[in-house]
């Protein structure tokens, strides 16, 4: 059945994407080395039927260093949207009601009597910002949890192959529980059926701000936390107008991947307290704080494995 839904996936996908793969053995809680990193995923037999496998709802394309990346960076178009934790089972946080008012494509049971819903679309979604609308419509209706790492176009779910690896499911094996490939939808089809508002007023505000400003001011600091810790910060001290001189996430889409000079500043009055980010280069020209704190959020997980390595490179040497 994998090799249908994988098949299946791919209808629309485009000659220049790839569907991207996770997969890694162990439980999903624990410090497992590299577990996030994707893969393509070209052929089925690559998948490891006693790992926890995760697809990405999105076909991905190369970047500009000619990699294929699970990052919103190289999204080429939406395949899927997934609704998780439907039933009755351990963890289970929607009853099975939630989704009477549209059936799904797949039902994926990822623990006993816990399942996934995945709704494939009728056409690739090109548009990004329309696919990235729809999911925070879900979750405004609280159909879809909010976690960062979740909440965008390269959020992943888990077809039906290998187990779920949490030591409380005991290797369970994922399973297919209903199957209907010629079930798709539009995204407007979508929010009509679960009554969803689709419109996205106002800015886009960083991921971890809010209407307040110490939370604002908060969620700065934890940004320039995580950028100290990858080495990412120049001088820690900002000069006198607010800003310290940062690498730039997107050096490598730069010209001849020169770094031309990138800054974040304080949160003031005239950032609405959330912080700032620049860089000169004018493949960046757009790029601002909500740009940086996306990217964070894409590279979380490698980030924070790169600093578990070395604290442990470094606790070995010592």
């Amino acid at each position: 059945m994998i090799q249908e839904f994988i098949k299946e996936m791919n209808r629309f996908v485009t000659d220049d994407a790839r569907v991207m793969l996770c997969q890694f053995r162990g439980d999903p809680n624990d410090d497992v080395k590299g577990k996030w990193r994707a893969y393509v995923l070209d052929n089925t037999e690559i998948i490891d039927q006693m790992a926890n496998v995760y697809v990405c709802v999105s076909a991905m394309k190369k970047n500009a260093r000619g990699e294929f990346r699970r990052r919103k960076e190289n999204f080429a178009g939406g395949i899927l949207l997934m609704i998780d934790d439907l039933g009755t089972g351990a963890g289970a946080k929607f009853p099975m009601s939630t989704i009477d008012a549209a059936p799904p494509t797949a039902l994926i049971e990822t623990s006993k009597d816990n399942y996934q819903a995945v709704y494939f679309f009728d056409s690739i979604v090109l548009d990004m910002g329309k696919f990235e609308a729809l999911i925070k419509a879900f979750i405004d209706k609280e159909f879809l949890g909010k976690d960062t790492g979740m909440a965008g176009v390269n959020r992943v779910f888990r077809p039906p192959a290998g187990i779920n690896g949490k030591k409380k499911h005991n290797g369970w094996t994922v399973k297919l529980s209903e199957w209907n490939p010629e079930r798709r939808y539009s995204i407007e089809e979508l929010a009509k059926a679960f009554e969803l508002d689709l419109s996205r007023a106002g800015p886009r505000i960083p991921r971890g701000a809010t209407a307040n400003k110490p939370d604002n001011i908060r969620a700065f600091i934890e940004v320039r936390k995580e950028l100290t810790a990858a080495g990412m910060v120049k001088h820690a001290e900002p000069d006198m107008s607010g800003w310290a001189d940062v690498e730039c996430p997107w050096t490598g889409d730069h010209t001849g991947g020169i770094d031309n000079g990138a800054a974040i500043r304080l949160p003031d009055e005239d950032n609405a307290f959330f912080g700032a980010f620049k860089c000169h280069h004018g493949s960046c020209e757009k790029k601002g704080w909500r740009e940086l704190t996306d990217w964070l959020a894409d590279e979380q997980m490698e980030i924070l494995e790169l600093i578990n390595s070395t604290a442990k490179n470094w606790k070995d040497y010592q």
